[in-house]
């Protein structure tokens, strides 16, 4: 059984329209994509290299454009949930897609700012998206939806 934290903070996501059931079952698996891509920030913000931290931000993207197809579900959806017997990951909704796309620009800017010398602004912005996916891995609770349902009130109360 999920707690009413995790509950509300799935809900937020775009997951409202899951029983409870539901959510209970994809609530590890939503972990993974968050939590590999958190991984590989570190490394490209450990690294300073522009070039990792750049083609990184081609996962997030991915995610954003794709709502089946984001790279990290599909290795989840293809490969990893098989070795687990786990559920495959259900599509992205609007306001998590969203999220990625505030990834996206902040990797972006992260690995052209360490291109240009700038590498406290680089580890700034890499900084934020890492612990915005540590947050999200460990409690649900994402920074991009929340950004998502501010801005956009209305259309989240349609999805």
């Amino acid at each position: 059984m999920l707690n009413e934290f995790t509950k509300i903070n799935l809900d937020k996501q775009g997951f409202e329209n899951l029983d409870d059931n539901a959510k209970s079952c994809y609530a590890w698996p939503l972990r993974f994509t968050p939590g590999v891509g958190t991984v590989l920030i570190v490394v490209g913000l450990a690294l300073q290299s522009p070039i990792f931290l750049g083609l990184g931000a081609i996962v997030p993207l991915s995610g954003a454009l794709f709502p089946r197809g984001m790279i990290l579900d599909l290795v989840y959806n293809l490969g990893v949930r098989h070795l687990f017997h786990g559920p495959a990951l259900p599509p992205t909704p609007t306001p998590r897609r969203f999220s990625y796309l505030l990834s996206t620009v902040l990797l972006t800017g992260s690995a052209l700012s360490f291109y240009y010398g700038l590498s406290p602004l680089g580890i700034i912005l890499g900084g934020a998206v890492a612990l915005g996916g540590l947050m999200l891995t460990t409690t649900h609770w994402c920074l991009g939806s929340w950004i998502y349902r501010l801005f956009f009130r209305h259309s989240a109360a349609r999805s």
